[in-house]
């Protein structure tokens, strides 16, 4: 009886330890470490991570009302990154959950990272509705289907058919 709660302890305690190392000590470490090369961004929130300021962010944009017309619809589309990248720079880091996110949007970083090929970089999930935006297109493919795809659409974009149309 007192072996089977001590491995009950061990467990319970072995638990703990992992939760707590993975929802406190390696996403510190990880904002600690893109601090350290200049990369910032909001503070990551136990648990949580930044889903509720996206989510405020978000209603505000949906409550707000565009009084002109104009083709800068960023802050109304994704409120996250218009907001985030005015405070916190082209590249900022922030966290879905203890999972952490790094935006981008200077162009040769997305030329290098969209060229790289060693497997360093992956594309998140969608998520339901944006799935429905995008549907089963080359945004959302990864690896084979990917390949067979763009390998269609380059087809489309040779440079002969592009001046002929032209």
């Amino acid at each position: 009886m007192p072996s089977l709660l001590l491995i009950l302890i061990l467990l319970l305690l072995f638990c703990i330890l992992k939760l707590t190392l993975s929802m406190i000590w390696v996403p510190l470490r990880i904002q600690t470490h893109f601090k350290k090369q200049g990369i910032s961004g909001p503070k990551y929130k136990i648990i949580f991570g930044n889903s509720a300021e996206i989510r405020r962010l978000f209603a505000a944009a949906a409550e707000s009302k565009s009084t002109c017309i104009n083709h800068d619809i960023l802050q109304r589309v994704a409120p996250l990154y218009y907001e985030w990248s005015r405070k916190y720079g082209k590249t900022f880091l922030y966290w879905f959950g203890s999972k952490p996110r790094l935006a981008m949007s200077d162009p040769d970083m997305i030329k290098e990272i969209l060229i790289n090929t060693s497997g360093s970089f992956e594309k998140i999930p969608f998520n339901p509705q944006s799935k429905v935006l995008f549907g089963g297109g080359l945004v959302g493919l990864d690896g084979d289907k990917w390949a067979l795809h763009r390998r269609i659409t380059n087809q489309a974009f040779n440079m002969e058919r592009v001046k002929v149309s032209l």
